[in-house]
């Protein structure tokens, strides 16, 4: 606890140091990837196969956490500039065609189960609000290195061997640890560290909130030599941090973690995701705190232990039990008057989430075929973030 008080102390201490709030800041986001090919991370789920277009891929998740990182810094009065707001090759003609629209960033795949070779390219001049798309990393380093922004963040997930237990959180500056090559870079990821850990829906094998894994990337990768400078004149292991600007790379998560991969797949988990990343971007700024509250959780059977070849999970851990497809959630407010409603997704995470929530007391009621309904009571309080993990019983179960 000592230690932790320590962490957020000297937090406090460098955020203070800054200007105050984010509104005038640029702030320069990266979704790591950004096409369907072999190089996208793809990985096959429960329900789809390697190289599905509806199974992993980072280039989907990491571009879902990003559009809610850049909504919320956007509604701050923040800049920003993303490499990309897109998933796959987009060429003009196909924009006029209207195959893609606005609403379509995060779910432009087409429904068959198989990759479709429209996606499977890696770079667009511009979409029609004028945002370049691209991914090549030399380039976007470039681009960072011109504009010169106040914070960079490039979102990825980490990979292990497929089916392996480990899942971590891991933040990685240009340069040697205690050494950035590029002043203020470990102190934003340490800034960052508590907010972007702060996540009960998920199971962390390694580090916690108090003891972050903030490094270096030459330290890292057993501290290989900076190599050729690029462009840029930087010198660095990952092509992307190699610019003269503050900034870090995330790894969010172990996306061969396979429950956690299976998170992956819904959206919203990837929101709260960038939302947490928001809050530490604010928090460096000294920025101000939310008005408005969140709530999200995972429905699972309270008897019920997940067994799938695809499903390896930490033992002991939540995610030994099964994640309930198609679980209905209501939310209701004090007069018990229900004020949303959630479906969880059918690829077995039990994901829900709600949105920019008035701060009270609100009432969760769990209904789902073959199990007991289920109520509890939540407390939603702004700029927060409640967690609840829900366990139904089966209908007519015997123990």
């Amino acid at each position: 606890m000592k230690n932790l008080f320590l962490l957020l102390l000297a937090i406090t201490c460098v955020a203070g140091a800054q200007a105050r709030g984010l509104k005038g800041k640029t702030i320069y986001l990266n979704p790591g990837h950004g096409g369907y090919t072999t190089g996208d991370r793809p990985t096959a789920t429960i329900n789809h196969e390697y190289m599905d277009t509806l199974s992993f891929y980072e280039t989907r998740s990491n571009l879902w956490k990003a559009l809610e990182t850049a909504r919320h810094l956007k509604q701050d009065g923040a800049h920003v500039i993303m490499s990309r707001t897109r998933s796959g090759y987009v060429t003009q003609a196909q924009m006029e065609q209207g195959i893609l629209n606005e609403n379509q960033e995060s779910h432009a795949l087409p429904s068959q189960d198989k990759v479709d070779t429209r996606f499977n390219q890696v770079e667009t001049a511009r979409d029609e609000y004028g945002q370049q798309q691209i991914v090549g990393l030399e380039r976007i380093a470039c681009q960072v290195d011109s504009i010169k922004p106040d914070y960079f963040l490039s979102m990825h997930s980490n990979a292990h061997t497929n089916g392996s237990t480990v899942n971590y959180l891991l933040m990685l500056f240009r340069g040697e640890t205690g050494k950035p090559y590029y002043e203020n870079s470990d102190s934003m990821a340490r800034v960052m560290w508590p907010y972007a850990f702060d996540n009960p829906l998920s199971t962390w094998s390694h580090y916690a909130a108090d003891k972050p894994c903030v490094v270096g990337d030459i330290s890292w990768m057993g501290g290989t030599p900076p190599g050729t400078p690029n462009r840029t004149g930087a010198t660095g292991y990952y092509a992307v941090l190699k610019f003269n600007a503050p900034g870090f790379l995330v790894e969010g998560s172990f996306h061969t973690y396979d429950p956690e991969r299976q998170r992956l797949l819904n959206p919203d988990y990837c929101r709260l995701e960038g939302l947490r990343y928001y809050r530490g971007i604010r928090a460096y700024f000294g920025g101000k705190p939310e008005k408005v509250g969140y709530l999200a959780g995972a429905v699972k059977s309270a008897t019920e232990v997940m067994d799938h070849p695809r499903y390896t999970y930490r033992e002991g851990s939540d995610d030994q039990w099964k994640p309930i497809n198609g679980a209905m959630v209501y939310l209701l407010d004090s007069r018990g008057v229900t004020v949303r409603a959630y479906r969880t997704d059918g690829e077995w995470n039990g994901i829900f989430a709600f949105f920019g929530l008035k701060p009270g007391k609100y009432t969760l009621r769990y209904e789902a075929r073959g199990y007991e309904t289920m109520t509890e009571q939540v407390v939603v309080k702004a700029d927060n973030t409640t967690y609840v993990l829900p366990k139904l019983e089966q209908k007519n179960a015997t123990r």
